[in-house]
């Protein structure tokens, strides 16, 4: 039986974006505490809220939890009007997201639930996000957060992204909004050919073979993959080759201040995770200022049955029976009391 589609709620930023809110309440009331779901770059609520099983956002509402799932600026739902539109609508950076659609995002569900503190639960650019955003006054607003696949880009490094990277100046070039979602959707027939001929980009940059399920690729090729602005893929091509995350001026850098994080924090890695790898993860983790942290490696060596990549965190074939329970075991025993 499908599922029933979530509520749909919009969120006013200052600087005129309304970004989506997908509600998703718990059958039978639970104890409905409020948790906030945000996806990582490139992709939209399905990103967290895929087909059949790999939902992390359904699992979570049959834990009791009422969920909300963001979707930052030019992201599914999100939009700005038309009468607002500025020329340069398709060039936000990450600050952006941090500055606006955050605080904004958890103003309105706090608004809406009536609820002072929420949880979060962001993937990879939805992690990165928080991190950013637990270090500015809305760190007011979380109760906790949980990150997977979340990097803080110190010890980023692979020699197919230098070769990727050596061509950065030639976004400078590009149309200001990649238009990577109408390539995704006509590849999507493709899904079985790709992961035939192109195991190694799959198995060590989006999905661990143990994990791969064609029908959840096409699907999220269909439907979970979104254009990209210009200036943010700069933006991160800037942070790898400097191996920091800083403001567009350079003057802060957001992984440099991970001491003043204090809420509850849970970091998971994929084991096999080559775009954002454990190592990486575990030095941000080591500095992280909370007194109640957690990391976990998802894999053998963590006493899962499986190893993990990046997008299959989330989005694996056995995800939910694996890394879902990770989530919801840490988010029970942090659930704020108001």
């Amino acid at each position: 039986m499908p599922a029933s589609e979530p509520t749909l709620h919009f969120a006013s930023t200052s600087d005129g974006w309304r970004v989506a809110l997908h509600h998703r309440p718990p059958r039978g009331g639970g104890h409905r505490t409020p948790v906030l779901l945000c996806h990582g770059m490139g992709s939209n609520r399905f990103n967290m809220d895929g087909p059949a099983r790999a939902s992390l956002a359904r699992h979570l509402v049959r834990a009791g939890y009422d969920v909300w799932i963001l979707e930052l600026r030019g992201a599914g739902r999100s939009h700005r009007p038309l009468l607002r539109v500025p020329r340069a609508s398709w060039s936000w950076t990450f600050e952006d997201y941090v500055q606006h659609d955050v605080p904004a995002a958890l103003h309105r569900v706090r608004e809406l639930t009536g609820r002072e503190r929420i949880l979060w639960v962001g993937h990879s650019l939805g992690g990165m996000v928080a991190y950013a955003s637990l270090m500015t006054p809305a760190a007011g607003a979380f109760a906790g957060a949980v990150t997977l696949a979340s990097p803080g880009m110190s010890e980023i490094g692979d020699e197919a992204i230098d070769r990727w990277l050596a061509l950065r100046r030639l976004l400078r070039l590009a149309p200001a909004r990649i238009r990577v979602r109408s390539l995704a959707c006509a590849a999507a027939p493709l899904a079985p050919f790709i992961a035939a001929t192109a195991p190694s980009l799959l198995r060590d940059w989006f999905w661990h073979p143990d994990n791969f399920d064609v029908e959840i690729v096409r699907f999220m090729m269909r439907r979970g993959v979104e254009d990209l602005p210009r200036s943010l893929l700069i933006e991160f091509a800037r942070w790898y080759e400097a191996r920091r995350m800083t403001d567009r001026y350079e003057l802060f850098g957001f992984a440099d201040h991970l001491e003043r994080i204090r809420v509850p924090m849970l970091v998971i890695a994929g084991s096999r995770d080559r775009l954002t790898p454990a190592a990486d993860l575990e030095r941000l983790f080591e500095r992280l200022g909370s007194s109640d942290k957690t990391f976990v490696v998802a894999g053998h060596a963590s006493g899962l049955a499986h190893e993990y990549s990046h997008v299959d965190l989330v989005l694996g074939r056995h995800a939910p029976d694996e890394v879902y329970p990770l989530v919801t075991d840490w988010l029970d025993a942090r659930r704020p009391t108001s």
